[in-house]
């Protein structure tokens, strides 16, 4: 998926099941809501976080425009537990927001268009660089569409998140000290700064996860590194049916 680490293995899987977690966490917090499980309520938000993560990367996506619209649809819904099975009916207000959101009656047409211009812009990217912009500038024009009456924000987190892996770059965590400047962006349609933002998280996820790939090989703690394919695959097994 990322560089030299694009082959499946077990590092992998465990590293990205870590990720999940972190965008879990990093994502609620971003909406004032804890990711502690302390209580009912916030076990049901990161389990409908989850939930919502694990279904857009085990299913084949189709980014036709009307098979991405039914995607997002379904990702808003696992993300708010089922409390949000359609776009809204009503004026989008935010808190703290001057922007004009999508009309309601333009929601799907203006999802259309954006994912669309999406597939060509991102088909032209030349580089990494380029495809940061294309991220942001889909991120930015998903929240200025605001199609649901909740659950935007985690629902573009999570796309985000997918964008990236599709494109074999590392995903990104925003975490609670870069809101502010995450929101100026958005707020303010700054691409390219928020190009730069996705970019910098991003290196900084594939250099953790790259140190600590290196740091357990050179342990000799990584199965598929020091094992055969059989010795392989009876651990797998025994770690899928372990209670």
């Amino acid at each position: 998926m990322f560089l030299e680490l694009q082959d499946d293995n077990i590092f992998k899987r465990i590293f990205f099941d870590l990720l999940k977690y972190q965008l879990t966490r990093g994502s609620l917090q971003l909406e004032g809501m804890s990711a502690d499980c302390d209580t009912v309520e916030q076990s049901m938000n990161v389990y409908n976080q989850l939930c919502a993560i694990n279904y857009i990367f085990n299913n084949d996506v189709d980014y036709s425009p009307i098979g991405f619209i039914n995607l997002i649809c379904e990702v808003a819904n696992l993300v708010s537990g089922g409390e949000v099975s359609d776009f809204r009916t009503t004026r989008a207000e935010v808190n703290g927001s001057n922007i004009e959101r999508s009309k309601a009656s333009m929601i799907r047409n203006d999802l259309y268009y954006l994912i669309e211009d999406y597939n060509y812009s991102i088909s032209q990217a030349k580089n990494d660089k380029e495809r940061f912009e294309e991220e942001a500038k889909f991120h930015i024009r998903f929240l200025h569409i605001h199609p649901f009456e909740d659950a935007n924000g985690r629902t573009a987190r999570i796309l985000l998140t997918y964008n990236l892996s599709k494109n074999n770059l590392a995903p990104c965590i925003i975490t609670m000290d870069r809101k502010r400047e995450y929101c100026d962006y958005i707020e303010n349609t700054d691409i390219k700064s928020l190009a730069r933002l996705f970019e910098e998280l991003s290196k900084e996820e594939l250099s953790t996860m790259i140190a600590i790939y290196n740091d357990l090989d050179s342990k000799r703690l990584i199965p598929g590194n020091i094992m055969s394919d059989e010795q392989e695959d009876r651990l797998k097994n025994k770690i899928r049916f372990k209670k």
